[in-house]
């Protein structure tokens, strides 16, 4: 269950309040606005949909009245973004919302709230399951409506069956770092030097902490190249910059005041690589925003290994350590990587598989950012299936289609048997039928290590075999 108290976007108090960059209002189109104010106070912040309104225009979260959720960690560092999963043509991941719920995590649902052609786009935040349907905090108050009265999600939006899985057409997950930030300790003011030396942040996410170390609460998150004024003497600064274990003092640009990590940051700005972003929709509906990503730390680095085929992809089930070996140790750490970054497996798949979740057990992987090093693998998950499949199934007779099923939520199809954003065609449901393409495939069902080319009604691509049963 996630908890917050209900808040309604057609509230008289911010009802005609602008959103975004816009003409339009809160009370007509503020529905993703009002959900993410609700989720955030769930985590334990104290927003309206006004205060989260004016914060995001500030951080430059909006595009006229497209709201871009990818920008809330850097305003709200308690708040991870993981992705916008969009299911119109598919069935929504059920099983994986009840997960993310059952947990106390915070998923927002993107429904069609008018009974004409299309997806007439409203969001709701989900509070609970209900038996099959959702329990949901539905941000437009109709009439009747109160805090203490239950909404179910498929009795008050049916315009496309009434069932879950295709009434939710989109959804928005997010994960939280802690379920109530602590309180923030008092606030620093020390004077600039006489000497300003200036220097910037050398990837997405850089941390602003009270304290030098990454327990220190964390006061913000910062955007590469963000420019800041060190308040430590020039020569003492410079000789930390890129050394792990240091940390800076400093002041951004703001005139907020802390602590970074010295092997994060440099003294010249770094040219970011180009990320495409995505034409904003012409209605409010979220876009995706391109998500933050990591620039390469400085100093030259390897060449980086091939991805073997087969590559297994993961997230961290919590914030979680790089390393240089397979070792906790100060010298061994190379960065920290949040919950919803997502890593390549090094390792073929049937050495990988074995040790996920597996207390004691290493994996070496790739960043986001093409860094490659060890993660503990009892702090990491499937990005998109569960376990490799066994099957014992007999060989159809010659000439006979062979069907699949997929055994997991989000598997991925993809165009090459590669795992990378550019290869991925669409993710599918579990239970999705598939036609196998290739001859001699059906050996390689729930094989650890291989992919096989399949097909659907529209599509022609390849699935991991691991993620597939007769």
């Amino acid at each position: 269950m996630f908890v917050t108290k209900n808040l309604y976007q057609n509230d008289d108090a911010w009802k005609n309040t602008p959103l975004g960059f816009s003409k339009e209002t809160i009370g007509s189109w503020g529905c993703l606005l009002t959900s993410v104010t609700m989720m955030l106070n769930g985590i334990g912040y104290d927003e309206t949909p006004v205060t989260v309104n004016e914060k995001m225009k500030k951080a430059g979260g909006f595009q006229g009245a497209l709201f871009i959720p990818s920008v809330l960690p850097y305003v709200w560092g308690n708040c991870a973004y993981r992705d916008m999963q969009p299911c119109e043509t598919t069935p929504a991941p059920i099983a994986l919302i009840d997960a993310a719920v059952a947990e106390g995590k915070p998923v927002i649902l993107q429904v069609d709230w008018n009974k004409q052609a299309g997806i007439q786009t409203h969001f709701v935040l989900v509070k609970e399951k209900k038996g099959e349907d959702y329990v949901i905090y539905d941000p437009y108050k109709y009439s009747g409506d109160s805090p203490d009265k239950e909404v179910l999600l498929t009795t008050r939006y049916k315009y496309n069956g009434a069932k879950l899985a295709t009434e939710i057409s989109a959804v928005l997950w997010f994960n939280n770092y802690g379920v109530i930030p602590p309180e923030p300790p008092r606030k620093t003011n020390l004077p600039l030097p006489a000497e300003k030396f200036i220097l910037y942040a050398a990837e997405d996410d850089l941390a602003l902490r009270a304290e030098p170390s990454v327990t220190g609460y964390l006061w913000k998150r910062m955007l590469m190249n963000t420019e800041l004024i060190s308040l430590e003497p020039k020569d003492k600064a410079k000789a930390k910059i890129g050394v792990q274990g240091q940390w800076i003092q400093v002041q951004d640009p703001n005139g907020d005041q802390g602590y970074v990590a010295a092997w994060y940051v440099s003294d010249q700005k770094r040219s970011p690589a180009s990320t495409p972003t995505s034409k904003p929709a012409a209605s409010p509906a979220p876009g995706s925003a391109p998500t933050p990503g990591s620039a390469p730390k400085p100093g030259s680095a390897p060449s980086p290994a091939p991805v073997p085929a087969g590559a297994l992809a993961l997230y961290p089930t919590t914030q979680i350590s790089l390393r240089s070996k397979p070792v906790v140790s100060p010298e061994t750490l190379i960065r920290y990587i949040n919950a919803d970054e997502q890593l390549i497996s090094l390792e073929p798949a049937n050495q990988a598989i074995p040790k996920v979740g597996v207390q004691n057990q290493w994996i070496k992987v790739r960043d986001a950012g093409g860094r490659e090093g060890y993660v503990a693998a009892w702090y990491v998950k499937y990005a998109g299936g569960s376990t490799a499949q066994t099957t014992s199934a007999t060989p159809p007779a010659s000439g006979t289609p062979v069907k699949v099923r997929t055994t997991a939520e989000a598997v991925s199809l993809r165009n090459q048997p590669v795992v990378s954003d550019a290869t991925l065609i669409k993710r599918v449901p579990i239970n999705y039928e598939f036609t196998i393409t290739e001859p001699g495939g059906e050996s390689k069902v729930g094989a650890n290590n291989q992919w096989i080319k399949v097909k659907d009604a529209t599509h022609e691509g390849y699935v991991a075999a691991w993620f597939l049963t007769r």
